[in-house]
């Protein structure tokens, strides 16, 4: 089986824009190809990221379709490094939306969060605590919102595999808010295309790996997403995709290993065998 086309991160946030700008305008693909002068197929891997689109055709192509000019500067501003293997995109507008296009690249996603809930398994009560102590600023805080309700939808959908590994830190501290946050989860954990696991955090190493998202298409990494206050950074290059996979199959290993009693004063109903 071919291994899956790693599509570098500013090359899916410049296709995905030049695809949904199309869209919006409700414009075929054949007919934008012949407006600008290039072949379909060639608009199509530009669409899809198969290809990188020159930035003069990037420019050309938005300008055609009439894109606001804060949309145009932001994809623009992306377009010169469309090659390369790692982003860090402080674009708020894309903090959620690049996030987005990877999970429906992928056909299983993992996320490792050691000290606080995943954003798709957190409460609207959870998050907006998350939020007030992290002083977002409101619009900000509403995109965030509104990014994670959409991507929990399509987590419910069941069309991808998700597995969740959290660390037993993540479950202190919930005060007022544990008891509907435990259930929440325990709901997520039944769902059969979801599997999480609690990972102790009882020796240095786990407390050293920092919170990641991993995306995988047949079982191959396709991009990892480290997540920041006011920035992610989006990794493709093979080597660290390599270093964040084996970092994955550890701590499955170090979730199976640890006995359930360790975990079931916590949340016992959460730990199920890794599928």
């Amino acid at each position: 089986m071919p291994k899956p086309i790693i599509r570098p991160p500013a090359t899916v946030a410049v296709s995905s824009s030049l695809r949904d700008a199309r869209k919006r305008r409700g414009i075929g693909l054949r007919r934008l190809a012949e407006k600008i002068g290039v072949h379909p197929a060639t608009l199509s891997a530009w669409e899809l990221g198969i290809k990188v689109a020159p930035e003069t055709a990037v420019a050309w192509i938005l300008g055609y379709l009439r894109v606001e000019s804060a949309e145009y500067e932001r994809v623009m501003a992306l377009a010169p490094d469309a090659g390369a293997a790692n982003l860090v995109d402080q674009s708020d507008p894309q903090l959620g939306h690049l996030l987005w296009t990877y999970e429906q690249l992928s056909s299983r996603v993992v996320e490792w969060a050691p000290s606080c809930i995943p954003d798709l398994l957190q409460t609207r009560a959870y998050a907006e605590r998350v939020l007030d102590k992290a002083v977002v600023q409101d619009d900000r805080r509403d995109m965030d919102l509104l990014s994670r309700q959409v991507r929990q939808q399509a987590l419910n959908d069941g069309s991808r595999r998700y597995v969740f590994l959290v660390g037993d830190q993540a479950l202190h501290g919930l005060d007022d808010l544990r008891n509907e946050q435990v259930e929440h989860l325990r709901a997520a954990a039944q769902l059969k295309h979801v599997t999480v696991r609690i990972v102790p955090s009882t020796e240095t190493a786990l407390k050293s790996i920092g919170a990641f998202t991993l995306f995988e298409n047949r079982s191959d990494p396709i991009a990892v997403v480290l997540r920041h206050q006011h920035c992610n950074t989006y990794l493709t290059d093979r080597t660290m995709l390599s270093r964040y996979h084996e970092t994955v199959r550890t701590l499955l290993r170090r979730a199976s290993d640890e006995p359930a009693s360790t975990c079931a004063l916590t949340v016992p109903v959460l730990i199920r065998a890794t599928r």
